[in-house]
């Protein structure tokens, strides 16, 4: 079934190729409004969710992919366009296919972070600003969210360890 969460992150899921095509075709107050509008609908759909008792098993694992493909993909297209430095842009895509991996193999045991989602709303706040205005502004953001997702993806490492650790005892 359908629900208006699964909706809202399918919709992501759409957009991402066609923000794509529109930075690729140079379209960029185009992408940077779609994708403002797809990085909305994180937020909604989980609030949705939460609130009407309809977080479903599907619903678990779109969210994280739908998150970690419309970020990781749209960054590579930036730093491409030398929008965004390559290196960093890298390490956010390894650290985004790792987290994502652990997401679906860990789902039930180990749960989203504050950090992970600070750093993952700064990320796309950050992305729809240098997409709309490329400057200093986009950067600083880009760099906060950067660091914030370091520092989430200790806390997951942290958590596995421990989950490994309690399960061996």
């Amino acid at each position: 079934m359908l629900t208006v969460p699964n909706a809202l992150t399918l919709s992501r899921l759409l957009a991402t190729p066609v923000v794509i095509l529109l930075l690729l075709a140079g379209e960029d107050v185009a992408a940077a409004t779609l994708f403002a509008l797809a990085a909305a609908t994180d937020f909604l759909d989980g609030t949705i969710a939460r609130r009407s008792g309809g977080a479903s098993y599907i619903g678990s694992i779109l969210d994280p992919v739908a998150d970690r493909l419309m970020l990781s993909s749209v960054a590579v297209v930036l730093a491409v366009r030398g929008l965004l430095p390559t290196f960093v842009v890298a390490i956010l895509v390894g650290r985004d296919l790792v987290a994502l991996l652990g997401s679906l193999l860990f789902q039930d045991n180990i749960r989203v972070n504050k950090v992970g989602k600070a750093a993952t709303a700064i990320l796309m706040a950050s992305v729809a600003v240098i997409m709309y205005r490329p400057g200093v502004v986009g950067e600083i953001m880009f760099y906060s969210g950067f660091g914030l997702s370091l520092v989430a993806g200790a806390l997951y490492v942290r958590a596995v360890k421990q989950l490994f650790w309690r399960s061996e005892r």
